[in-house]
């Protein structure tokens, strides 16, 4: 109001008016948890307000509310983050009028921090300072820098693994806080003891679980809801009690393998619906099939894939009296000579009885059945007989560097149904076969009547365990007939018994002596250029064709004498002039003095000392057996000649006249189990003590103190050159000096202690000392070849052990 001092004037009331300053303040910026949530911010404000999120951002921040009408608290939700990685978003708060300077909240939401946490529970708990990893689990460094965490951003999770990293103890539960967890994997871990926790049955987006080589004890039943799609669970060895029903409950289980573990008992029933997802090889699961099995339409590979637990267990699998499908895959397989389809189902129905064959170029036993079969089907296969085989190669397309298709067309395998064993894959080929070579014979329907696949009891229809290479000829001749007619012939004319034939003359040396005979072959077979000189020839070149007799060829004197006997059959019955016996499955020797005395008309042989006789028996035998005399310092050698292929006896030949008759050698196998007598010990090493005899076996480890430890100490042969267990005919307690040889499963070489021995033998015989330093000079041509000598079975990871039936052991006479 203003007024007038005098009061001769009105008041004037003048009225101001004081407009309030707007304003926008927040309280501080917030970090958000990674899981997301509902949020206020504090807000002080006097005016009317816009929320506005940044493009990049909204998608994960969402703005909700006003929670006051003057003050109080802006409302945010926010998503959670999938990603490890941090991320950032902005929200600018504005005056609705445009006269406050807006504000902008900023919003960071790690990840990581959650994951950290837990991982670093496992790491803690499990020693994680003294794991074998470069990069160390550290909370301040970014979880992608952890070693075993890789993040997929096209799922949204990460992965999982361990490998040899030195995990001790168990897994603690905090899996609750891995819930993005997508393939978990663990290899090679010992330290790692006890199962599963609780918690890891919550991982509702766990797909591929991995567990090799630890010491867990168990596995819980807690699947149920996990949507896993791949499973592997291998070499756990201490892995016991039931299999978890809930492993295989996912509908969209792909792949589930459990492989040498310790599981005991029943296979869940509900399992048989996964049919070929399956793959079981746990040997101490319940002995019986189980029946779901049986039932299922997958049948054909639920029970072929149960029964290869046989190989590896102690007690027989048992089979009911019921029909078992052998299997084949539920896709094309090409032919390797047409390159058709092979119409699995159309094949077997058209015929009375089909092979599925598993052999290989390289096994020493096929060689001495694919001839022989071939004979078979070219004369039955008219009568319904069918062959389908799988070639166990080097390669899909390749084998000795030779293409499939050529290799089958040289050896005329091409007229049956041939395919690569490639086409299968590691468990589909241990379900399908037992080895090299191996077959299944099914019936019209696809039932097995005859399969290789033993230690199963089968008493109602005795299906199990005939050995291919011995048995399936005989088998096969049980359903359509004899491949040979029984034709019984005798000998007249004698006028050629005696004659002696000079092979090859010695050009080095004194000249060591060779004489080949043959027993059961008659007088039709002595014509000039007939069958006898001709596998005796065969004999002579099959001799040679290994080191070290390849390189010292000129050192010997070789001969045949003509043998003529009564009946070119062997056996109750027959005559034969040297007396031997050979069947499909054994052999035995004949009459040593006959045997010397056909040698003695060699006119360039005045004595029976130092010689080695090789007899080749007329037969269908693939085995062998060797005089070897104490005395005489002579071997006279027994193997049979399958029906006169080279290819097939001359393995044969080179074990036991190359390998024991000459070399004195032990055999390198142990079929027997049981404790070696100290009997069986102490000569042996009496006869290597007096003659070198068995230079190739010892009943030691020591290598200081090992027969070979010469070998053992030179670099040169490192590879080559070891103690292994199992030899002298004994798997335990005796020893041998590489995994295979020609001495153990007829592996086409001599390992370097029998070339060793072969070779000091060759230079006494010849007139000369035997230097070691010498022989490794020449054995360089060994050394060379050595790692490519011996060819394992295919995809070996996964394959059984080839069965093999070795001949019998040597008889030592005067």
């Amino acid at each position: 109001t203003v007024k007038d001092k005098s009061g001769k004037v009105s008041d004037i009331t003048l009225t101001f008016v004081q407009e309030e300053k707007k304003v926008i303040t927040v309280g501080d910026v917030m970090e958000i948890p990674a899981e997301g949530g509902t949020f206020a911010v504090d807000v002080q404000y006097n005016t009317d307000v816009v929320v506005e999120v940044e493009p990049a951002a909204q998608s994960w921040i969402h703005f909700v509310a006003v929670r006051a009408l003057t003050s109080g608290k802006l409302e945010f939700s926010f998503d959670a983050n999938p990603n490890p990685d941090p991320r950032q978003g902005k929200v600018t708060v504005k005056d609705k009028d445009g006269k406050v300077r807006p504000i902008t909240l900023t919003f960071t939401q790690d990840g990581s921090q959650r994951i950290k946490n837990a991982l670093m529970e496992i790491y803690d708990a499990m020693d994680g300072p003294n794991w074998r990893i470069d990069k160390k689990w550290d909370m301040s460094q970014s979880l992608f820098d952890w070693q075993g965490f890789l993040w997929d951003n096209s799922r949204s999770g990460f992965s999982l693994y361990f490998g040899n990293y030195g995990l001790k103890g168990e897994f603690p539960d905090c899996f609750d806080n891995l819930t993005d967890l997508l393939v978990f994997s663990v290899d090679d871990e010992p330290g790692l003891t006890g199962t599963l926790p609780p918690s890891f049955g919550r991982l509702k987006n766990l797909t591929d679980l991995y567990l090799y080589s630890t010491s867990m004890t168990s596995l819980p039943d807690l699947f149920e809801g996990v949507p896993l799609r791949n499973i592997i669970i291998l070499d756990n060895t201490l892995m016991t009690g039931p299999l978890p029903e809930s492993l295989g409950s996912n509908p969209g289980l792909d792949h589930m393998a459990l492989d040498r573990n310790a599981f005991t008992g029943m296979v869940p029933d509900s399992w048989a619906c996964l049919g070929t997802k399956l793959y079981l090889r746990e040997p101490f699961l319940d002995e019986k099939v189980p029946d779901s099995f049986v039932t299922s339409p997958d049948a054909d590979w639920l029970v072929n894939m149960y029964l290869h637990q046989a190989d590896f267990r102690t007690t027989p699998l048992v089979v009911g009296d019921y029909d078992i499908p052998a299997y084949w895959p539920r896709r094309d397989i090409k032919d390797l000579v047409t390159g058709k389809t092979i119409a699995y189902k159309e094949i077997v129905s058209k015929n009375k009885a089909t092979v599925l064959l598993n052999w290989a170029t390289w096994c020493p036993y096929s060689k001495v059945l694919m001839p022989i079969l071939k004979r078979m089907y070219d004369k039955y296969h008219g009568d319904g007989l069918e062959i389908i085989a799988a070639f166990n190669a080097d390669s899909p397309t390749e084998d000795s560097g030779k293409p499939l298709k050529d290799v089958l067309l040289e050896r005329n395998y091409d007229s049956w149904y041939n395919f690569s064993l490639f086409d299968f894959d590691g468990y589909e080929w241990s379900v399908w076969c037992s080895g090299t070579p191996s077959a299944i014979i099914v019936d019209n329907k696809g039932n097995v009547i005859k399969t290789s696949r033993g230690n199963v009891t089968d008493h109602s229809r005795n299906r199990f365990g005939y050995t291919a290479s011995t048995s399936l000829i005989p088998v096969l001749e049980e359903i359509f007939g004899p491949l040979e007619e029984n034709e019984d012939y005798t000998s007249t004319d004698y006028s050629k018994d005696g004659e002696v034939m000079t092979l090859q003359k010695a050009s080095v040396g004194k000249g060591i002596n060779i004489v080949f005979l043959g027993d059961a072959y008659v007088d039709r077979d002595m014509n000039s250029g007939g069958l006898y000189e001709t596998v005796m020839r065969q004999s002579m070149e099959e001799f040679f064709s290994i080191e070290p007799y390849m390189t010292f060829r000129n050192r010997f004197n070789v001969y045949a004498v003509k043998v003529v006997s009564k009946n070119e059959k062997t056996g109750p019955g027959y005559s034969t002039a040297l007396g031997s016996v050979a069947t499909y499955s054994s052999i035995s020797t004949g009459d040593a003095d006959k045997c010397f005395e056909y040698a003695l008309k060699v006119p360039e042989i005045k004595d029976k000392e130092n010689l080695l006789i090789g007899v080749l028996v007329n037969s269908v035998s693939e085995r062998g057996i060797t005089y070897m005399s104490e005395s005489l310092q002579s071997g006279i050698a027994y193997y049979g000649s399958v029906r006169n292929d080279y290819e097939a006896f001359g393995i044969t030949l080179r074990h036991e006249a190359g390998g024991h008759g000459f070399g004195f050698l032990d055999d390198e196998y142990g079929d027997y189990q049981g404790a070696i007598p100290q009997a069986h010990i102490d000569y042996r090493n009496s006869m290597y003590q007096q003659y070198g005899w068995y230079s190739n076996v010892d009943f030691t480890n020591d290598p200081s103190n090992v027969k070979w430890s010469a070998f053992l100490s030179d670099d040169r042969y490192k590879s080559e050159v070891g103690i292994f267990e199992g030899g002298s005919l004994y798997s335990k307690g005796a020893y041998r000096p590489s995994e295979n040889s020609m001495m153990r499963d007829n592996f086409e070489y001599f390992n370097a202690p029998s070339r060793w021995a072969i070779y000091k033998r060759i230079m006494e015989l010849s007139g000369e000392t035997a230097s070691f330093e010498k022989f490794l000079e020449y054995d360089a041509v060994n050394r060379a070849s050595a790692s490519a000598a011996p060819r394992p079975p295919l995809k070996a990871a996964a394959a059984p052990e080839r069965r093999i039936v070795h001949s019998a052991p040597p008889v030592v006479i005067p």
